[in-house]
């Protein structure tokens, strides 16, 4: 996990960096912690903005929160793109705040609904497995970015 701490301690802090500025006002406006959608974006993409990932099922999942193209044609009927996705960091992290606050309005707020974020909502063992796999390596990158950030904060009060 140091190794997790040490790569995104610099964009946690950055003022400068317009994607991290977006964690905190897409965690603002779905009520989400933004150091979720931050675990979130690292597990799913490592912070690669215009990461593309390709599925089994032929799907592909794009930019730092990796939408699935299964959300594209829904995404179309506001104005969102695949190329949006891809070149503005801001509207992907919105939209997998959207897309994961959604699932706290089906399920509630719970590591489930997290887990739902990657694996769906299909009521099944296996999609349960999966759900529970993907929640255990959200949380655990979440623990991760609280204790970096309590670490930092208190070296910083000595």
């Amino acid at each position: 996990m140091k190794s997790i701490t040490v790569t995104f301690l610099p964009f946690l802090f950055s003022g400068s960096l317009y994607a991290a500025d977006c964690f905190d006002l897409a965690g603002r406006d779905y009520s989400i912690d933004p150091d979720l959608l931050r675990a979130v974006a690292w597990n799913e993409s490592r912070f690669v903005t215009t990461a593309i990932g390709r599925n089994t099922d032929k799907s592909i999942d794009v930019g730092v929160m990796q939408i699935n193209s299964q959300h594209f044609s829904t995404l179309s009927n506001v104005g969102i793109t695949q190329q949006h996705l891809l070149s503005d960091a801001c509207m992907n992290i919105y939209t997998g705040a959207y897309f994961l606050a959604q699932a706290f309005n089906r399920w509630g707020v719970s590591w489930q609904s997290v887990g739902a974020y990657n694996a769906g909502f299909r009521k099944s063992e296996k999609q349960a497995l999966r759900r529970y796999q993907y929640a255990s390596r959200i949380a655990s990158t979440y623990h991760e970015i609280k204790n970096s950030k309590n670490t930092v904060l208190a070296k910083s009060e000595k």
